[in-house]
């Protein structure tokens, strides 16, 4: 009999056991489900967050390079900048020292100059010549010298720059003041001599012709009137063109008419 009630009483409870764990394992599985679903939603929401971060890493990342780049520009440019400066002052330091060695070598020069001009002006002051006279120098204190009647001088000046400078422009006016020179003089002879060599070495001179003619009239002083129209004859066929034709063809005529004039030509 025991067993029997027994029997049934393990039935019951065998029973309530497993109503029991059949609702519960419902329960729990529908809590499992939705805790399921609550970790997709999660996981979801977890993965669309990686996701942003991973954007946002990739932005900063982009960024980051781009700003190391540009800094590395920066850097670089920074550095071509400080060698162009350095180029720029190096070039600026020889340029500095160019121009002071230029600007030296001015003050040189011009101190040397200023000597050679303060000599010339003492020269030209004293109306004396130097050892360093240049032919305009020559020239100037030549004509100087004429202009004051200092025609022993004059000649001296002149003869030094036709014999110093022959080839100068001023040379063949020097020898025909020479020989105006010798003419103020009324040395006749020298002054002749001068205006030979006047033709002799610059027959193209605008002088040449006065030359000729000067010539005539020292000669005729000399009472040597043949003389004198043959360098009046010179002027007629060396210089038909000459400003002193005229004047040569009137004194040819004078002195042809003084020629058996003994008082006036013995020659």
């Amino acid at each position: 009999m025991t067993k029997l009630i027994a029997l049934p009483l393990v039935f019951w409870m065998t029973g309530c056991f497993w109503v029991t764990t059949k609702s519960e394992g419902e329960t729990l599985r529908k809590d499992v489900n939705s805790l399921n679903d609550r970790v997709s939603t999660k996981e979801k929401v977890l993965d669309d967050q990686v996701k942003q971060l991973q954007t946002v890493i990739d932005e900063a990342t982009k960024v980051l390079k781009r700003n190391n780049a540009d800094i590395g520009a920066d850097v670089d440019g920074l550095r071509s900048d400080i060698r162009t400066t350095n180029g720029l002052v190096t070039a600026l330091n020889q340029s500095f020292s160019d121009l002071k060695t230029a600007i030296d070598k001015y003050k040189r020069d011009n101190d040397t100059r200023m000597d050679a001009l303060e000599a010339r002006v003492g020269q030209l002051e004293s109306g004396k010549p130097s050892a360093n006279s240049s032919p305009d120098d020559l020239w100037r204190l030549g004509s100087a010298a004429f202009d004051g009647g200092k025609f022993n001088d004059a000649i001296e000046i002149f003869k030094r720059l036709v014999a110093t400078y022959p080839t100068n422009s001023k040379a063949d006016d020097a020898q025909y003041f020479k020989g105006q020179s010798y003419g103020k003089l009324l040395d006749w002879e020298h002054a002749i001599g001068a205006y030979q060599t006047l033709v002799e070495k610059y027959p193209d001179s605008d002088l040449a012709d006065d030359g000729l003619y000067f010539a005539a009239l020292a000669a005729q002083q000399m009472k040597s009137c043949t003389e004198a129209r043959t360098y009046l004859g010179l002027v007629k066929t060396k210089y038909p063109k000459s400003n002193v034709l005229s004047s040569a063809n009137t004194l040819d005529v004078t002195i042809k008419k003084d020629l058996k004039n003994k008082s006036k030509c013995t020659s």
